[in-house]
């Protein structure tokens, strides 16, 4: 499933194209479109921004 992420700090994920909503303070990429992510697996991503 595609999906997009922050290549930030916060390492956030979507299924939808966006911006990173990580506050300023939390992520230097706050504000920046979601980058195009193809792994199949978006959890994967959630799973880092919480470890």
């Amino acid at each position: 499933m595609d999906h997009y992420i922050c290549t930030g700090e916060c390492h956030g994920a979507s299924e939808e194209p966006g911006t990173c909503q990580a506050a300023p303070e939390d992520c230097a990429k706050s504000g920046q479109e979601l980058m195009a992510c193809s792994c199949g697996d978006i959890n994967n991503h959630k799973q880092e921004s919480e470890a």
